[in-house]
């Protein structure tokens, strides 16, 4: 039985998430939107957490470091993609060291976000089935 993947995207303007949503519904990806960083604590403290988050890099009540940090406390492993309006390279270096799996600026064409997508998704899914005393000697 294959699982279902799911993919929570924070933010507060219709895009470039309405892109990345159509993105990854049509990979079978089921999606679900949130504004703040309250909601995103909620969705990702609850028994099955999403696979992937997308965020936008500042949010009304916070930013993608709230992000992260709500996702290595979720109960399972989540991986985090920044999605910024602009190539800012100290904000990719910031958010990649600091936890993010990845960092993209739309538009992209299908076959890059697909990749970034099945590379998050795959690492996540790998996280989960692996057990905890393994990961924490890694």
């Amino acid at each position: 039985m294959q699982k279902k993947i799911t993919a929570l995207l924070v933010h507060d303007r219709p895009e470039p998430m309405g892109t990345i949503r159509h993105a990854l519904e049509c990979q079978f990806i089921e999606t679900q939107s949130v504004k703040t960083c309250g909601e995103v604590q909620q969705a990702l403290s609850g028994c099955r957490p999403p696979h992937v988050v997308f965020t936008d890099p500042q949010l009304p009540d916070g930013s993608w470091e709230d992000i992260v940090r709500f996702a290595t406390e979720a109960p399972s492993f989540v991986n985090v993609i920044v999605v910024s309006d602009v190539v800012d390279i100290a904000l990719y270096l910031e958010s990649i060291q600091r936890g993010a799996f990845d960092f993209i600026v739309p538009p992209l064409p299908l076959t890059d976000l697909t990749y970034v997508v099945h590379s998050a998704v795959e690492k996540t899914l790998r996280r989960r089935e692996t057990p905890l005393s393994i990961v924490a000697r890694a």
